[in-house]
């Protein structure tokens, strides 16, 4: 299968109201379409989209590297076979070099193109079962807001919800924290994500006041990944990696190369994985890292739009875990694929 064009094209959508984590609000989300075309008549798509205040790259990196890609992409012959495809794309220097909002772009649309051409959906493409996939609600807001969303979802039969941690008034997330709990039934729970907000003895302060009850886990709780082991042997609150990984992304190759000062922390119990942060390939390494290390890999989303949202459904039935999708409900005019309860149907991801 040959590319016969590559080409892009800028989207914006708004939100229905703005979005805040740690210094950064959202009011939209902004980016390009990566179109690539066969001259067998197949085509498909690939989000570019970097999220400020989480992606690493700048705007202008971005339209530099979406340009030397669509001259490098012309003519690329593309593996219709998995393992073939995958390995190329770990060993490609053109897509290994691009920032990761580009790479998961190109990467997503070049698989997008095999499975098509194979008559599967991305998921069984590589692997995976054709599955519902189960999606955690994001919570944000005032006091108020959060307490009649999650009780509004549990209704609806939401098993799993997130939130944002991490204010400088440590008491208010504590007491929304306990508030939320009265409202989870014996089957739900609760994600935390504290963005690297708190320094080791505010996330300290906050575990120890809200405790661990009802509680999966608690990404990024602190500023200094070093202090990770300590915040865990303190507060024996489990701890999920999220912005680390984008940090470390370059040294994950293969499975079981994960950094050892990852691999060895006692109390990380979770990845969650943000493909336009990461890149999809590297994601379909550290899930496979997770595997051998007995921990989750949750695919998380960074407000993709429906293209790229789409492709971290698939990715999620590949995991295996209940997802961090929960992102769709801030957009304006857009189909959600997420349903009243939380659930991806499997008939969507086709």
């Amino acid at each position: 299968m040959t590319i016969s064009d590559a080409e892009s094209s800028p989207f914006k959508i708004p939100f229905l109201k703005p979005f805040t984590f740690g210094t950064t609000t959202v009011t939209e989300r902004s980016g390009f379409y990566l179109t690539l075309k066969t001259t067998q008549g197949l085509s498909a798509q690939g989000e570019v989209a970097p999220l400020d205040g989480i992606s690493l790259e700048t705007v202008r990196r971005v339209k530099h590297d979406l340009k030397e890609t669509h001259s490098y992409l012309r003519e690329f012959k593309v593996p219709l076979q998995k393992d073939e495809l995958l390995e190329a794309l770990h060993r490609d220097a053109h897509i290994l070099n691009v920032c990761a909002s580009v790479r998961f772009a190109i990467e997503s649309a070049l698989l997008g193109i095999a499975s098509k051409a194979s008559g599967v959906c991305l998921a069984q493409f590589l692997g995976a079962d054709p599955v519902d996939v189960p999606t955690a609600v994001l919570l944000q807001g005032t006091h108020a807001q959060v307490l009649a969303d999650v009780k509004r979802f549990i209704e609806q039969g939401v098993k799993v919800f997130k939130l944002k941690v991490g204010d400088r008034n440590i008491a208010l997330d504590v007491k929304k924290v306990n508030d939320i709990r009265v409202f989870l039934n014996d089957e739900s729970y609760l994600r935390l994500d504290g963005n690297r907000q708190w320094t080791f003895k505010e996330a300290c302060i906050f575990a120890q006041l809200a405790g661990n009850q009802k509680i999966d886990f608690i990404e990024e709780p602190i500023n200094d990944v070093t202090q990770l082991d300590a915040f865990y042997q303190q507060t024996r609150m489990r701890v999920a990696l999220d912005e680390t990984l984008a940090i470390v992304r370059s040294g994950i190759r293969a499975p079981g190369r994960c950094s050892p000062p990852l691999a060895e922390r006692e109390g990380v119990i979770a990845y969650v994985l943000k493909p336009m942060v990461l890149g999809l390939v590297p994601c379909l390494d550290w899930i496979a890292e997770a595997q051998l290390s007995r921990r989750k890999a949750i695919i998380s989303s960074a407000f993709e739009s429906p293209v790229g949202f789409k492709v971290l459904a698939n990715l999620a039935r590949l995991s295996g875990q209940i997802a961090g999708l929960g992102t769709e409900r801030w957009f304006k005019d857009i189909k959600p694929l997420v349903g009243p309860d939380g659930i991806i149907k499997k008939e969507s991801l086709i």
